[in-house]
């Protein structure tokens, strides 16, 4: 498919380098450690890209035939079983990619007698093991990491939504993935994870076992001058005139926030050509709002009328260092301190807010830019 026919935009997946923007030092970064036989902890908040930087490494890595690269999302997963199942899915499927690990992967994977069975939606194959106990999960994981430690290859695995381990109810999972990650020479880690609490959690608390385990790499936003250049680019190669001031008001608009930012400006290419105006990009921001709405009015029937309040409070300001200060109290009518600051809580445990850490001055922020515009004009 030529470029041109491509909506170049991306809300999702990777297809290559042409349309990934950024990312020179978090790639370097991640690629060096791979390098080093360093795992990493990448944090980032959602929705900002960390999935297509995975993708966009390994796309790298697998070019120059320097490592098999095994990725897997477990957020979907409640315990340990549905973590091997996944896990094992993952490895499964990345045999058509490798003919000479074919025979041996399958051979190995027989051997745990699976049920292969195929995503209805997708057609890929899906991998369920039925054991017994929880030590017998854990024992199958032990000999999958071992089996592909064995390789002539580097693996490189990438378990995406780490923190969701915290939620499953056995007892040590954190303790015995530790124990067997660090026994392993061939085999590197890449953990992500988009909450911020229990990631810091796993990867900085003294007292558990994947602490200083890992090299942190963090994710902030794309850099403004990199991601106006990047839009630039591929308006022109597909005869599409984006007006400066056009281009300015989308990225003021998302806050350059990566899903955000591409949605738009996938909106904005499928539906214009020719020349492009601010007009045109202030009437795609409002198609979007028509389309979500309803969400958004679910949102506020799922909170109470304070963190309602709370909430669009920090719409108004978009950046909050100080929640709890009388000024923004008082400002913003949101009654005594002790309320804003279950409010808070209670936002930031829904994932409606988060708090950007990793500044001079750290911040409350909503996560969703289109719900912040949006609760800006109500």
């Amino acid at each position: 498919m030529k470029k041109s026919h491509l909506n170049p935009f991306l809300v999702s997946g990777y297809i290559g380098e042409h349309f990934f923007c950024d990312r020179k030092a978090e790639t370097k970064q991640l690629i060096d450690n791979i390098n080093g036989n360093i795992n990493s902890n990448l944090f980032a908040i959602r929705r900002i890209g960390k999935t297509g930087l995975i993708k966009h490494v390994f796309s790298k890595l697998e070019k120059q035939k320097k490592a098999i690269c095994i990725y897997t999302d477990i957020f979907a997963t409640r315990n340990i079983k549905e973590f091997t199942n996944n896990l094992a899915t993952a490895i499964y499927n990345k045999i058509p990619e490798h003919k000479s690990l074919s025979v041996q992967v399958t051979e190995f994977i027989k051997r745990l007698r699976p049920v292969i069975s195929y995503d209805s939606l997708t057609g890929t194959p899906e991998v369920s093991i039925e054991l017994s106990n929880t030590v017998a999960y854990q024992k199958t994981i032990q000999q999958l990491f071992d089996f592909l430690n064995h390789q002539k290859l580097k693996i490189v695995i990438a378990i995406d939504e780490f923190q969701q381990i915290t939620n499953y109810p056995e007892k040590n999972i954190e303790a015995f993935l530790r124990t067997h990650i660090q026994s392993l020479d061939n085999t590197v880690f890449i953990f992500c994870g988009s909450h911020q609490k229990l990631m810091h959690q796993i990867f900085n608390d003294t007292k558990r076992p994947f602490y200083a385990s890992c090299a942190t790499v963090g994710l902030d936003l794309i850099a403004r001058k990199e991601y106006a250049s990047f839009i630039a680019k591929h308006f022109n190669e597909n005869k599409r005139n984006l007006s400066s001031s056009a281009l300015d008001f989308i990225l003021d608009w998302t806050m350059c926030h990566t899903y955000y930012t591409q949605m738009l400006c996938n909106r904005i290419f499928e539906n214009y050509q020719g020349k492009i105006s601010i007009e045109n990009v202030m009437e795609t921001c409002s198609k979007l709002h028509s389309q979500e709405e309803s969400t958004y009015y679910l949102y506020r029937s799922m909170l109470t009328t304070a963190q309602w309040n709370l909430l669009k409070a920090i719409a108004a300001e978009e950046m909050v260092d100080k929640p709890n200060s009388k000024q923004f109290q008082h400002k913003h009518q949101l009654g005594a301190i002790s309320s804003v600051n279950r409010g808070l809580a209670s936002l930031l445990e829904k994932e409606l807010i988060h708090k950007i850490t990793n500044v001079p001055q750290p911040y409350y922020t909503i996560n969703d830019k289109f719900l912040l515009r949006w609760l800006q004009r109500k």
